[in-house]
């Protein structure tokens, strides 16, 4: 008859001290990097799909040559063109700030519009969208 190791490994486990205690290195190895790779996914994702979802877009910041302000019914016309994604008005609604798909559309469509409809309108600035809003909550941190 052979000798089967596996008969009495616990006798020999016990004779030699051999503790079975807590958990191997494997497990705990295998614990950390994935509390590490959760960790970092929890921080870089939102990021990166906040990227992805504004990579495109651009803000332009339009102002009347005179000083009127913006009529409603040009502003509802301008939200209708290709590309363009929203319309915002300062509070005395003398500018206009233009988001648009800068892949679609470009403020020499924009200005074209204005020229075609007759309208004298100064573009002030034109920046990146993230930029802008980096810009604005920099800017309410001041005053609030």
């Amino acid at each position: 008859m052979a000798y089967d190791i596996e008969k009495y490994r616990e006798k020999r486990e016990k004779v030699l001290g051999v503790k079975k205690r807590g958990v191997s290195f494997g497990t705990m190895a295998a614990i950390v990097s994935l509390v590490i790779i959760l960790g970092l996914g929890v921080v870089v994702v939102p990021k990166s799909i906040a990227y992805l979802n504004t990579r495109h877009l651009d803000d332009a910041i339009y102002k009347l040559q005179t000083a009127e302000t913006w009529p409603q019914e040009l502003i509802v016309s301008i939200q209708e063109l290709a590309g363009v994604k929203g319309i915002e008005t300062d509070s005395h609604s003398s500018r206009i700030v233009i988001t648009f798909d800068k892949s679609i559309t470009d403020t020499k469509e924009i200005n074209s519009y204005f020229k075609a409809k007759e309208i004298e309108a100064i573009l002030l600035n034109r920046i990146s969208r993230t930029q802008r809003l980096k810009t604005l909550a920099k800017e309410a941190k001041f005053e609030g």
